[in-house]
């Protein structure tokens, strides 16, 4: 009897954790090589902003990332000579806002080599605004002047 309701309570555990058929298809079409080709703001103007405590919106234009979706890691590698180049690692997520409502959370956590977190306490939560086999947009927002501040990462789709 005791094996029994170990099996149902780890069953139970394992379907509640489990994700939706649209979080799956979402992770399957994120699934592979990308470009990001701009960083764009829906305030028009001209601005210098550092993503990710890492480098300009400008170094990371032409960056190459590349999401695996069967264990959630990933990479992206800066390549624009002027600035500090080089393959970073991360953890990601993209889970649904709510039942059906095709809106994602898309997480992002900075990792070593072996995915191992660098920093415990910090990470990214940003919104999935768009996705479709060839293209994805990934929207920041942050807090500037004490409004809110969008800051959009366009990507396409690439074969490296």
């Amino acid at each position: 009897m005791k094996k029994l309701g170990i099996i149902l309570l780890v069953s139970t555990l394992f379907v509640s954790c489990s994700l939706s058929k649209v979080e799956k298809s979402a992770r399957k079409t994120v699934d592979g090589n990308w470009v990001l080709n701009s960083v764009t703001y829906d305030t028009p103007g001209t601005f210098n902003t550092l993503l990710f405590n890492d480098a300009t919106a400008s170094c990371f234009e032409d960056s190459q990332w590349f999401f695996r979706s069967n264990n959630s890691t990933g990479t992206f590698n800066i390549i624009n000579a002027d600035c500090t180049t080089g393959v970073r690692n991360f953890r990601w997520a993209a889970n649904e806002i709510g039942k059906n409502s095709g809106n994602f959370d898309f997480t992002m956590k900075f990792t070593d080599e072996k995915n191992k977190d660098l920093q415990e306490d910090a990470g990214y939560r940003m919104n999935l605004k768009y996705l479709d086999e060839n293209s994805m947009q990934i929207k920041q927002t942050i807090q500037f002047e004490g409004k809110p501040f969008n800051i959009n990462l366009n990507f396409t789709r690439t074969t490296l």
